[in-house]
């Protein structure tokens, strides 16, 4: 990764077949949640961002649920999660604008988003949050991709990144 960005390195299983909800309550996703916040950066919407294809279907959106519940637990406060995995350009204004009427509301929204080659919004999505956590799959995902994911996005937005390991095929 570039030297730029913080590193923000947390290793969590994430077999989605057998998650639950109370995964949240894991320290290695508490981790994650503390370490994230330790960043100090304040942020109303926070993209998670798949470092390049090869994450598991659902990979994200139970990233995102996950760091919700975990940061409703540490803050009190409600966390929402917004899935654009599948946001097509003829929803990419509408969507953008209901993320922006729900920060108004000093809410925290978690954006999870596709890979930036299997979606032409993850990008404009990406750069349009507050900032990303680049979400790293073990073997499944080369450096190539990680490190041109962080170009594209722009390495100044992101906070760091989280490794994960992918569900055994």
């Amino acid at each position: 990764m570039p030297s730029a960005m913080n590193e923000l390195q947390v290793t969590t299983s994430a077999a989605l077949a057998h998650a639950t909800t109370s995964a949240w309550r894991r320290a290695d996703w508490q981790r994650l949640w503390l370490a994230m916040q330790a960043q100090k950066r304040a942020w109303r919407t926070l993209a998670l961002v798949p470092a390049g294809a090869g994450a598991t279907p659902g990979l994200m959106q139970h990233v995102a649920t996950t760091l919700a519940h975990t940061g409703m637990a540490h803050l009190g406060a409600p966390i929402h999660v917004a899935d654009a995995t599948e946001i097509q350009l003829e929803q990419l204004v509408q969507f953008t604008d209901e993320l922006q009427r729900y920060t108004e509301g000093a809410g925290q929204i978690l954006v999870a988003l596709p890979a930036l080659n299997e979606s032409v919004t993850a990008l404009s999505l990406a750069q349009s949050s507050d900032c990303a956590l680049l979400c790293v799959v073990l073997d499944r995902m080369a450096v190539a991709q990680a490190r041109e994911t962080v170009s594209r996005i722009g390495a100044k937005r992101f906070i760091g990144s989280a490794v994960f390991r992918a569900p055994p095929l």
